[in-house]
């Protein structure tokens, strides 16, 4: 089939359909939706057919189907005795033909396979409607489409990493928002913010036509509900701009701009905001979301200028040391304010609260580390009947008396009671009417028992729950955690008073993802316990010394496995490490600190290909063989070895192959010489090297890793070694955010320095 795409900023309703050239034209004459369609559909009925009136004789009856279907006879009714149906006006013919061949209005063409045309078709309802034969054009000003425009689109949507040029990619995302393919619309925001970000303080600055231009892009992003862009746009790049603002003057210049569109704004750890920097924003109509975070320089005064922001819908005022209970007053007119975080407000107290009770909409308050709280303050909550998220981590005075006052908050979800030491068993019996919680933090309270665990029997939907840190829970205690089958989330870590039987209360558990035991008095014979839960992807069992290989043997069935910590394990071997070779979907796995594991273990992790974390650290029995058997974990992305200490330069040499690696801890090897440092040079993908500590390093040693252009965190403190020469060879390392040069520091004067000054994006230099 052929079909020319003229497509040239029309009104569709004046193009028909030729029957002979097959092509759109454009036509004074306006023909009704259901002419045009008619017309589009015989069209159809003409092209599909075409194959089958080759291969059969022109008999009368043939050349009556092909005029119905060219079009020179009305369809009648069925002739008696007719063996084939006339179709009707409403049946639909689907046909797909091999290819396509589209024309386009600058005169090129372009064939596609008819499972391009499928894909088109599934995932834009505009092509399914166009070649469909429902098509209708809705917009009065449709887009022009090149050969070149649509090859682009169908790239993107066969390849999501295809890349269009940058200067292109705002044309396209329209192009692919008319044409609605939304997974390209998608596919080409993502690249243009990678794009943004990859050049995050260059693309855009305070100078009037930068603003400008910034404002054209912000307005874009509104247009098209590029919400990701949007985001980034006004919480990082205008708020950055507006940080950067050496005065009042500036600051009001640069937000005037924006003030009708923006949305967002992230002014937090700004040391230079103050009460004025608020009274400019008080015409920003449609501010959403304010972060003020750790703004030490604001007082109560500067919340007053806050009472406009009516559209305020997440403020955080948290680590703001200034505010007190008569700033809160200021709250109380921001009546759409779903989110609030005060935590760290220290000055705050009982009677602050009380101007939070008219913001009937909050959904999600943190008070959190607001050490003067007391049950009283919480008495003012009871109106947030919309309180879904409430954090009252390390409110120190809080009682169980004022837990009471959280029994009216029926739509709770998450409730983060953390290091409230003065909790007691009867507290937990206020959060019984608390059907709805599905994350409760309890560490570290701990005056609970056994009995305070029955109250939450109740909870039946929770899916989250912390009790680490509390000694007084035994076996008998963790009983109470069978019926709540929904949980995902547990953390044990640290209650020291249950034993291997505690675990088999754990076995209904069927949907547990997660399971924190760190510091746990078990044994071998507690794992056995573990086997069935086999939706476990998260298992920490650091600090579980009394742990052997026997006991790994029991998580061999644990295949959804990604994460296992067997750190401070000390008694474990290398024959324990065969139990984790079914593991396959194992990517993180810590053995620091396991001190009996020698080179002959690490042959069991070759197998565990998808593993891109391994910790190694201080197993100090580990040689250059030992590596040997690292080689072949070519997806491994993070490996510390620090501590290692029998490492040598050939040991290295095994790293080569590990292309992916991104961060490499060396620390502490200390028989590594500037040799070592040659097997290096091919892990263009390291972000993070760690080679403090290593004494024989020199000047030479620092020209291997020039070729590391992605490093971002070198530390070379404790390098004694090292003199000004050797950061010349640091000065290709353009991406470095990060130098450490502490200890034992050579250097003689500023022409070391000399050698950073092309290491523009450095952020952190530490030559103490």
């Amino acid at each position: 089939m052929i079909m020319y795409i003229h497509n040239s900023r029309f009104n569709s309703s004046h193009f028909i359909v030729n029957t002979d050239s097959h092509t759109y034209y454009r036509s004074n004459n306006r023909l009704n939706f259901s002419e045009r369609i008619n017309l589009l559909c015989k069209k159809i009925f003409q092209s599909s057919l075409n194959p089958f009136f080759s291969y059969i004789n022109r008999d009368q009856f043939q050349s009556q189907w092909r005029e119905i279907f060219w079009g020179r006879k009305e369809i009648v009714a069925n002739r008696p005795g007719s063996g084939l149906p006339l179709p009707s006006s409403s049946q639909t013919l689907c046909f797909v033909p091999p290819s396509y061949k589209l024309s386009f209005q600058d005169k090129t063409s372009l064939s596609i396979s008819s499972s391009h045309i499928s894909l088109l078709m599934e995932k834009s309802p505009y092509f399914k409607s166009l070649w469909s034969g429902n098509f209708q054009e809705t917009l009065q000003d449709p887009l022009d489409l090149t050969q070149k425009e649509f090859t682009y689109l169908l790239n993107c949507l066969v390849d999501a990493s295809f890349k269009v040029p940058l200067e292109d990619l705002l044309s396209f995302i329209q192009l692919a928002d008319y044409y609605q393919l939304a997974e390209v619309v998608k596919i080409l925001e993502e690249q243009l913010l990678d794009a943004y970000k990859s050049e995050e303080g260059e693309l855009f600055n305070s100078t009037e036509d930068s603003l400008v231009k910034l404002k054209e892009v912000l307005n874009f992003a509104h247009q098209y509900h590029l919400d990701a862009l949007k985001n980034y746009l006004e919480f990082t790049v205008v708020s950055n701009l507006l940080n950067q603002a050496p005065d009042l003057t500036e600051f009001e210049k640069i937000l005037n701009h924006f003030l009708n569109e923006i949305e967002e704004l992230n002014f937090s750890k700004n040391a230079h905001l103050t009460d004025a920097h608020l009274l400019a924003l008080k015409n920003c109509e449609n501010l959403k979301v304010l972060h003020l975070q750790a703004c030490h320089n604001l007082t109560d005064a500067g919340l007053a200028h806050l009472t406009p922001l009516v559209a305020l819908k997440h403020l955080n005022l948290s680590e703001c040391n200034n505010f007190t209970d008569a700033g809160l007053a200021h709250l109380k007119h921001l009546v759409a304010l779903q989110h609030l975080n005060l935590s760290y407000c220290e000055n705050l107290t009982d009677a602050g609260l009380a101007h939070l009770t008219p913001l009937a909409a909050l959904q999600h308050l943190d008070l959190s580390h607001c050490r003067n709280l007391t049950d009283a303050g919480l008495a003012h909550l009871t109106p947030l009947m919309a309180l879904q998220h409430l954090n009252l981590s390390r409110c120190v005075k809080l009682t169980d008396a004022g837990l009471a006052h959280l029994k009216f908050l029926v739509a709770l979800q998450h409730l983060n009671l953390s290091y409230c030491g003065n909790l007691t068993d009867a507290g937990l019996a206020h959060l019984t009417p608390l059907m709805a919680l599905q994350h409760l933090d309890l560490n570290g309270c701990h005056n609970l028992t056994d009995a305070g665990l029955t109250h939450l029997t109740s909870l039946v939907v929770l899916q989250y729950l912390n009790l680490s840190w509390n000694y007084n829970f035994t076996d008998a205690g963790l009983t109470h955690l069978t019926p709540l089958m929904a949980l995902q989330h547990l953390n044990l870590s640290y209650c020291g008073n249950f034993t291997d039987a505690g675990l088999a209360h754990l076995t209904s558990l069927a949907a547990l993802k997660h399971l924190d035991l760190i510091g746990c008095e078990l044994t071998d014979d507690g794992l056995a316990h573990l086997k069935l839960l086999v939706a476990l992807q998260h298992l920490d069992l650091s600090g579980c010394d009394k742990l052997t290989g026997a006991g790994l043997a029991h998580l061999k069935l644990l295949v959804a496995l990604q994460h296992l910590n067997l750190s401070h394990c000390g008694k474990l071997t290398d024959d324990g490490l065969v139990n984790l070779t079914p593991l396959a979907s194992l990517r993180h796995l810590d053995l620091s600190h396991c001190g009996k594991l020698t080179d002959d273990g690490l042959v069991n992790l070759t197998p565990l290909a998808s593993l891109r974390h391994l910790d190694l650290s201080h197993c100090g029995k580990l040689t250059d063989d030992g590596l040997a058997h690292l080689k072949l974990l070519v997806a491994l992305q993070h490996l510390n070895l620090s501590h290692c200490g029998k490492l040598t330069d050939d040991g290295l040499a095994h790293l080569k192959l590990l292309v992916a690696l991104q961060h490499l801890n060396l620390s502490h090897c200390g028989k590594l010489t500037d040799d070592g440092l040659v097997n290096l040079k091919l892990l263009v993908a390291l972000q993070h090297l760690d080679l403090s500590h290593c004494g024989n390093l020199t000047d030479d040693g620092l020209a291997h890793l020039s070729p590391l252009m992605a490093l971002q965190h070198l530390n070379l403190s404790y390098c004694g070694n090292l003199t000004d020469a050797g950061l010349a060879h640091l000065s290709p390392l353009i991406a470095l955010q990060h130098l450490d040069r502490s200890k034992y520091n050579n250097l003689t004067d500023v022409s070391g320095l000399a050698h950073l000054t092309s290491l523009v994006d450095l952020q952190h230099l530490d030559l103490s």
